[in-house]
């Protein structure tokens, strides 16, 4: 007769993303009470939660959000340098919106559209957050400010789904990105409508 082994209950040191979420989440709510252009800034970023998505699932392993997140903040990144630095007419939110397309094609490409199930919850969710990105530049600002907050809120149900059924991005990827989005959307709301 086997033993049962009761379920192990999480340490501490399980809970790591959570800790680092909190520091992500102390730096973006200084950012917010610092500056005036907060649809400037974090509108693409809810375009470059779907590009970590979409990027860790066209590679197949989960484990890869981190990856995929230090390469699109990378390019977030690089878009609003060129838009403020060099004043080139590049549209950070339009920028990484767009950058959805060749990702979602290269899942196509990776013939990652099997299950299906699978594929069009990450097609509607890459339609749904570029669409809220888009909407963020394309409004006055503090409105652009509150579209971000909610995009954000929505993208931890998002994240919350992933964790929940364990498939796209790693749990920790999932936990991680749901605090920070959880925390910065509040803080983008209360900053724009404050």
């Amino acid at each position: 007769m086997t033993q049962q082994l009761p379920a192990r209950r999480p340490r501490l040191v399980d809970r790591w993303p959570i800790a680092v979420a909190l520091l992500v989440v102390a730096g973006a709510v200084t950012v917010i009470t610092l500056v005036h252009e907060r649809a400037e800034l974090f509108g693409p970023a809810v375009a470059t939660m779907a590009g970590i998505y979409l990027m860790a699932y066209a590679l197949g392993r989960p484990w890869t959000a981190w990856l995929a997140f230090v390469v699109l903040s990378v390019v977030v990144t690089g878009l609003h340098l060129l838009a403020r630095l060099l004043s080139l007419p590049v549209d950070p939110a339009v920028g990484m919106t767009l950058l959805l397309v060749p990702l979602w094609v290269w899942a196509v490409a990776r013939r990652r559209f099997i299950p299906v199930r699978t594929f069009s919850v990450q097609t509607a969710g890459t339609v749904a957050f570029g669409a809220i990105t888009l909407l963020t530049a394309a409004t006055q600002p503090r409105v652009g400010a509150v579209v971000a907050g909610v995009g954000f809120l929505f993208h931890a149900v998002w994240d919350a789904y992933h964790h929940h059924v364990n498939l796209v991005v790693s749990r920790s990827w999932a936990l991680f990105c749901a605090v920070v989005d959880v925390g910065v959307g509040i803080a983008l709301i209360i900053a724009a409508v404050g």
